[in-house]
């Protein structure tokens, strides 16, 4: 299995995700549920458009966020960071997406909020089951990488 086929299997392993937007200077987190379009490496949310977070997606679309499972030990801790490119869901891509979503959450067909993609940009995940310390690597491109402190850092 590549490190790529890793990051996506443990994407779609989990459903909660915490995405990381700001208005200014003024961070917010917020816990969504999601669905995972594989083919584009995008996170699908149902989020009304009047919570905070997709007020200030609809504003600002970068984004970050983590996606991490509970573990009891540090042998077995995993998780990720991602950053990306938010923005609502339209048309036919829009209708692609509900699909996907829905056949991960059925009870969404009752709620009629839209949905927001989030295109994944870069992803470091640690997953200590490979070896203490193990950090995967995924980015959609080289230019989108942040400014680095130190080397190999994300």
């Amino acid at each position: 299995m590549t490190d790529t086929e890793k990051i996506i299997a443990y994407i779609e392993e989990n459903r909660v995700l915490t995405l990381c937007t700001a208005r200014g200077s003024l961070p917010w987190a917020a816990n969504c549920f999601y669905a995972f379009d594989r083919a584009t490496m995008t996170l699908l949310l149902m989020s009304d458009p009047a919570t905070r977070h997709a007020i200030e997606l609809a504003e600002n679309d970068r984004v970050a966020g983590t996606i991490t499972s509970q573990e009891s030990t540090v042998v077995r801790l995993r998780g990720l960071q991602f950053t990306g490119r938010g923005s609502l869901m339209k048309g036919a891509q829009m209708e692609t997406g509900r699909e996907i979503y829905l056949q991960r959450f059925p009870i969404a067909r009752l709620h009629s909020a839209p949905l927001w993609a989030i295109k994944l940009e870069t992803v470091k995940f640690t997953n200590n089951t490979l070896g203490f310390g193990t950090k995967l690597r995924w980015t959609r491109r080289q230019e989108t990488l942040p400014a680095l402190s130190a080397p190999g850092e994300i």
